[in-house]
C-alpha cells in the first residue's frame, strides 16, 4: 500500500483490513481503534502543553537585551538562521526555508517561544545558552506539543553565532 498522507491511522486502518480479509479474519472496527489511539495522543499532549505553562516562571525576564540576541547563527547541517528586531520584538527565519518565519515571544529565562506565521508549522522553544563572558555561546530548539511533526528536526539544532548584533 502507498499514499501521499500523513494520516497514519486511516493508512493503517486499511493495510490491517485488508490482511483481515485475506487471512480470513473477522475485521475489527480499525478506523474506530486507530481514532481512539489518536484523540488518547491529542489529550495528552494538550495535557503536556498546559503542564509546561502552568509551570513557566512568568516573572524571568531574558538574560540579554533582546538586541543582544540578534544576528545570524549557523547549524552545521542545515545552515544559517537569523534573529532580527521587527516592531520591537524578535523574529527568526530559516534562510534556506522561506516560510519559516516566525515572531519570538519571550517564554522564561532565556527561552522564547516561536510562533511561525505559516500556522501549519507547529510552535517551537528557542533557548539561547551564554557563554562565561555573557554573550551568547549557542541557541537550541525543541517543539512546544509532543505531536509536533518530527521532520522539523527541531531537536537536532545547534544553532552558533557567526555575526553577532553589533556588527550587522
Amino acid at each position: 500500500m502507498l499514499t501521499n498522507a500523513e494520516e497514519g491511522g486511516a493508512f493503517s486502518s486499511i493495510v490491517y483490513h485488508l490482511l483481515d480479509y485475506y487471512f480470513h479474519l473477522p475485521p475489527p472496527d480499525w478506523v474506530s481503534a486507530f481514532k481512539a489511539v489518536k484523540d488518547k495522543e491529542e489529550a495528552d499532549a494538550v495535557e503536556t502543553v498546559k503542564k509546561a505553562a502552568g509551570a513557566r516562571d512568568l516573572n524571568s525576564k531574558p538574560s540579554l537585551p533582546l538586541e543582544k540576541y540578534v544576528g545570524v547563527y549557523n547549524d552545521a547541517w542545515y545552515g544559517p538562521i537569523t534573529i532580527r528586531m521587527e516592531k520591537g520584538g524578535l523574529t527568526i527565519s530559516f534562510d534556506h526555508t522561506p516560510t519559516m518565519v516566525g515572531d519570538l515571544q519571550h517564554w522564561q529565562y532565556d527561552t522564547f517561544k516561536t510562533h511561525w506565521r505559516t500556522r501549519t508549522i507547529e510552535d517551537a522553544f528557542v533557548t539561547f545558552s551564554l557563554s562565561p563572558d555573557g554573550s551568547i555561546d549557542s541557541a537550541r530548539m525543541a517543539a512546544v506539543s509532543p505531536l509536533a511533526d518530527f521532520s522539523f528536526d527541531y531537536q537536532d539544532l545547534l544553532l552558533k553565532p557567526v555575526v553577532p548584533a553589533e556588527k550587522k
